[in-house]
This record gives C-alpha cells, sequence and structure tokens, in this order.
C-alpha cells in the first residue's frame, strides 16, 4: 500500500518550517484581504447607508448609477453600479422611485441608499472570523498586523476593488483541500483511527505531540468498549481537532481550517449568491466538492454506515439503525470492522462523525 509519504510534493508534514510557510503562504494573504473586503464593506455602509441621494456626492453617483439602463430598473451586464449591488449590496433603495421622478424632471425626495449585507459580505465575514480563530491558536506565526485599507482609492478605483476580490477568491481556491496538500493533511487527520492514520502518515508518530501542542490534535471523546492499554485501543483511537469532538467541543488551529474548508465547499457548492455574484468576474466558479468527488470516485467503496449501535462485547454484532426510515438492521461486522468500512470515508471527508452517546455513533454524509 502506498503512503503519502510517497506522492510527490507532498508536504513535509513533520517539519514545522513547512508549517510556518504553510501559515504565511495560504493562511495570511487570505486573512488579509478579508480584512480589507469587511472594512470596505464597513465604511461603505456606514457612509451610505441611509443617506438621501441627493447628498451623495457628484464622484460617488456612479457607484449607484454607472450602468443603469435609462427607463430601465436593470442594469447593464458587468456594470458599476451592478458589481456594487451584487458583492456589497449598496444601491438606491428604490431605484424605480428615483427613475420615476427622474424621468418627471421632479426635485428627487425621498430617495435613499442602502448598504446591505449579502451572500458574499456574509462569506467573507465568515472566512475572516474562522481565520481569526485558527491564527489565534498557534505560535509559529506571531509578527503579523492588519492591513492598511485605502478607502478612497479603491472607491475611485473600481479596478482594484475587482483585483481585491480576484486575490481574495484566489486565495480561496489555494487553501481547499482539492488544490492544498497541508489542508489535506490536517483534513484527513480529523476523526480518523490511529492505524488508519498511521498507514497513510507512516511518520505521524514523529509529530504527534506537535499537532497535539500547536494545532490542538485531541481524541474523540466517546463511549469506547476497547479494552484500555492494548494494541488494539491504540489501534482504534479516534483522533480528530476539537471542533469536531461533539462531546468536548472547542477551538484550534487545525479544526479552524477543516472548518474553513467545510465552509469553502458548502458556498461553492450550494445556491446562495456568492457563485453567482462571483461569475461576475470568472467564467467558471468550480463546486469543490463535486470536483473532488468525481476525483475520488471508485477509489473507495460507496457503501458505508449511518448511525451505528454496538455492545461493549467486542464480538458482539453492531447495528445500523436508520431512524429517517425507521427501521433497525443488524450486521455481522463488529464495531471494530465498521470503523474500519468507514475509516477511508473519513480520512477522504466523506463522512463526518456528527454525533456520540451512550454506545452509538452517528456518521453523516458530507455529500448531500
Amino acid at each position: 500500500m502506498q503512503s503519502y509519504d510517497d506522492v510527490e510534493g507532498f508536504i513535509n508534514y513533520t517539519d514545522k518550517d513547512e508549517w510556518r510557510k504553510y501559515i504565511e503562504t495560504y493562511v495570511l494573504p487570505l486573512w488579509n484581504y478579508s480584512w480589507i473586503l469587511k472594512e470596505y464593506w464597513n465604511q461603505l455602509r456606514e457612509d451610505f447607508h441611509g443617506l438621501l441621494f441627493e447628498e451623495v456626492r457628484e464622484e460617488d453617483i456612479p457607484l449607484l448609477l454607472g450602468g443603469v439602463i435609462e427607463g430601465s430598473e436593470r442594469y447593464t451586464k458587468n456594470s458599476l453600479a451592478k458589481f456594487y449591488a451584487q458583492f456589497f449590496g449598496m444601491r438606491i433603495k428604490d431605484i424605480g422611485a428615483w427613475l420615476l421622478q427622474s424621468r418627471r424632471g421632479e426635485k428627487l425626495t425621498n430617495i435613499t441608499v442602502e448598504v446591505v449585507e449579502t451572500d458574499f459580505i456574509k462569506f467573507v465575514k465568515t472566512v475572516f472570523k474562522i481565520l481569526e480563530v485558527a491564527l489565534s491558536h498557534q505560535r509559529l506565526v506571531t509578527n503579523f498586523k492588519e492591513p492598511e485599507l485605502n478607502y478612497e482609492e479603491l472607491k475611485r478605483n473600481s479596478e482594484k476593488v475587482k483585483q481585491l476580490i480576484k486575490n481574495f477568491y484566489q486565495s480561496l481556491l489555494n487553501i481547499a483541500l482539492n488544490y492544498n496538500y497541508g489542508t489535506f493533511f490536517l483534513c484527513s487527520i480529523n476523526q480518523v483511527p490511529y492505524h488508519y492514520m498511521k498507514a497513510a502518515y507512516p511518520r505521524i508518530d514523529e509529530i504527534l505531540d506537535f499537532l497535539r501542542n500547536e494545532f490542538g490534535l485531541t481524541e474523540l471523546t466517546w463511549n469506547n468498549p476497547i479494552k484500555p492499554n492494548t494494541k488494539t485501543y491504540k489501534d482504534y483511537t479516534i483522533y480528530c481537532f476539537p471542533e469536531y469532538n461533539p462531546n468536548n467541543k472547542g477551538k484550534s488551529f487545525g479544526g479552524a481550517i477543516c472548518v474553513l474548508n467545510d465552509l469553502i465547499w458548502d458556498v461553492f457548492s450550494s445556491k446562495t449568491k456568492t457563485p453567482e455574484a462571483l461569475s461576475m468576474l470568472f467564467v467558471n466558479v468550480p463546486n469543490l466538492k463535486v470536483e473532488f468527488k468525481q476525483r475520488i470516485k471508485g477509489k473507495v467503496p460507496e457503501i458505508y454506515f449511518d448511525n451505528v449501535h454496538y455492545d461493549k462485547d467486542l464480538v458482539a454484532d453492531a447495528r445500523k439503525m436508520h431512524i429517517d426510515e425507521g427501521f433497525l438492521e443488524r450486521y455481522k461486522e463488529s464495531l471494530l470492522d465498521i470503523l474500519d468500512e468507514n475509516a477511508p470515508h473519513l480520512f477522504l471527508n466523506m463522512l463526518k462523525i456528527s454525533e456520540v452517546s451512550g454506545n452509538y455513533i452517528d456518521f453523516d454524509s458530507q455529500w448531500w
């Protein structure tokens, strides 16, 4: 069986300098871009939300009307006003009333500007919060500071704003599990039995203490029926980050990166307006979850266990509960067999352990 130690170009996961480089190359740039974008939106909201249109400075009017089709409430394709409305939620609150009064040559009255929180801005803010947690729970890189916001410069130069969004988007792709071995490593050791982790990463013992102390790796809290102080107990110790420890939640660097990847996958595969907004700047916005699923198609069996009940006697049959379908099945597999069958799906982020209580473990599919 080939391990990831044999994969050309794979991250040297035992090297602390490699992880320092990972933070400096992938985490900090995305943190910077998300900070600038959220602060730019905050400033736009402070300056324009609720402002009477007649009080808008002439040089700022294109942000609201640049590309509005004369006599219509529609925007021309890729217009400046559409760009600001899609990404930053900045627009004339009642553009129909504005058009009506303009056509009649009336004085514009009670026409206000609004700056609302778009799906894109919500996404940016969430990315920033996750990275704040990540950076505050590591000690490899500490000499960083908030970037500067050149508010007026951005407001006057739409190309710089577009480039900022492009940089943000590219940084998301750069750190995603699909394209980043460091992120893949952190996500793959999350909620995986030790012996499977050891098979994939033969040098994992060299880095376990570092992963615990610096990145927050811990052991899953569950009603483990295996006899302690045995090789079997060690082999089936399930490691995870505290964000993914259902009965002992916490925060960590490693867990924050996994949460970030889950968020990126969800947003890029969802029907929110973020992919739609990004399509103004990019021809193809990939569905990263589907893309990854296609890459691993056929490499692992698609069958896995959902809600597994087990007895403390290891040789007893395990039971699989289908709660939604209302029936109970009994399998010949032991709990260890089921953990082994699910390990590849956990390793490849097809599954997550969503709940552990009493004598059952609930496996939740990440694909649907």
